[in-house]
Parts: structure tokens; sequence; C-alpha cells
């Protein structure tokens, strides 16, 4: 009987010394999970937000986002990978605007800007994933949604304003 045991207990360990080992080794031996790429940013047109004076302060590649369907998708579920890529929404009238991050992945600047292409007031670096509510100073045509800490890194603020043409 204690032989049994013994003999139980061991082929037992073992057993479970085994399996936990293919189970560390298993993935190892099959390599990582394969990464989805984000889907990459169109650049539809090109976004250029200048300083009081008039001067550029920063170009800025973007898709443009016009119609009801795009606007509603926006960034969810991707990632700028840099400040020189982000996204133009254009709406057809300019109204108080207020955005979210549902299903947006990373930080984002939003820059809402009026009809006459001035900056009227800035969302720096928003919550991602969340349903917390961002919204415009005034009656904004345009946001512009960019990696966050653009607006920091180019001095965009009120006083500066946007100019855009499609590619």
């Amino acid at each position: 009987m204690t032989r049994m045991k013994k003999h139980g207990v061991r082929s037992g360990i073992a057993w479970v010394m085994g399996g936990l080992i293919a189970w560390t080794a298993g993935p190892a031996c099959i390599g990582p999970a394969p990464v989805a790429a984000a889907p990459v940013i169109r650049a539809d047109g090109i976004v250029e937000l200048l300083r009081p004076d008039g001067s550029v302060a920063a170009t800025v590649a973007v898709e443009i986002a016009e119609t009801p369907e795009a606007r509603a998708r926006g960034l969810m579920g991707r990632v700028l990978s840099d400040f020189m890529t982000g996204m133009l929404f254009i709406f057809e009238s300019a109204q108080p605007q207020t955005f979210w991050m549902r299903n947006t992945p990373s930080s984002l600047d939003m820059i809402f800007v009026d009809a006459g292409g001035r900056v009227l007031n800035v969302a720096a670096h928003t919550t991602p994933v969340s349903d917390q509510l961002y919204s415009s100073a005034g009656p904004a045509k345009y946001v512009v949604e960019a990696k966050a800490g653009f607006a920091d890194r180019f001095d965009i603020r009120p006083g500066c304003s946007m100019r855009w043409k499609r590619r």
C-alpha cells in the first residue's frame, strides 16, 4: 500500500510538472500571437494650424470624416502613431459639438474650430475608452483630432486658426 501511494504521488507530480512545463513552453514554441495591424489613417487632406501672427505652427495629414457614419466611427479602434497624422471632422453647419472617446484606445487632443477657421478651444489629453464628454466652447464647424500632447507641443490654443485642403 505504501509503495502504491509513493508511486501514485510520484506519477501524479510528474504528470502535473510535465503539464506545467508543456504549458509554459508551449506558447514559446509556437511564437507570439499575431497582432492585427491598426487601420491606417488615409491622407485625404492637409490641415495647417496657424499661430495668431499667421505663421504655420503645425501641418497634419488628415483623414476627413464628413459623413454621419464616418464622424460616428472617428478614430475608434485606431492609434495615432505620431503628431503628423490626425482626423478632420467636417460638419454641415457650425453648432455646439460634443465628442467622446468610446472605443478609442489612446488619448487625443481635440481642437474645436468655428466656421471662420478660429480655434475655439482644445480638449487636451482626453481619456481613452471613455464616455466622458468633450464639448466645443461655441458653434464649431470643424474638429481636428491629433495625438495627445499635440496642442502643447505646437502651442495650439484659442487665438490660433486653421486652414485645410483636400489632397
